[in-house]
């Protein structure tokens, strides 16, 4: 899988200024795992970018996605309802997030959610990468692992 980028369409891009566009960039992270990093703002005239990206990913036998968006300078209302519908569609495909979110993602986020929405939410894509690492190790060892028999 190549990294696919999506963007606003071009008819849009014409009333908009460089800090108002979302770019989503998903790239492979292995065979079962891919990365979206986010760039710009989530809002309404562009949160249709975060949720093009996210779907676009919904397809094979993936396991895990990392969700960088670590670049977003800012989400409105409808950003984090994009965002929470497409954890909600990811995570009913058993697909496991993680999310590295951009100090003012986690404001957001933290505001209207007291209780963090994503399981894993991490201050680095290398503590997500590490994160996912470390998954899989454990689920190896735990299919390598012998059952026990009892007498």
């Amino acid at each position: 899988m190549e990294a696919i980028r999506f963007e606003m369409p071009e008819n849009n891009m014409k009333e908009q200024v460089p800090t108002d566009l979302l770019t989503a960039v998903v790239s492979p992270l292995g065979p079962d795992a891919v990365v979206v990093r986010l760039e710009g703002e989530i809002d309404l005239s562009s949160a249709k970018v975060l949720t093009e990206a996210l779907e676009s990913v919904l397809v094979g036998d993936l396991r895990d996605i990392v969700i960088d968006a670590s670049a977003v300078t800012f989400m409105d209302s409808t950003g984090l309802h994009a965002l929470v519908q497409a954890k909600r569609n990811i995570h009913e495909r058993g697909i496991r997030i993680i999310l590295v979110p951009s100090p003012q993602v986690r404001r957001t986020l933290e505001l209207v959610f007291p209780e963090p929405l994503f399981a894993a939410r991490l201050d680095t894509v290398e503590e997500a990468l590490a994160a996912l690492d470390s998954h899989v190790s454990q689920e190896r060892s735990s299919a390598d692992a012998s059952p026990i028999e009892t007498a």
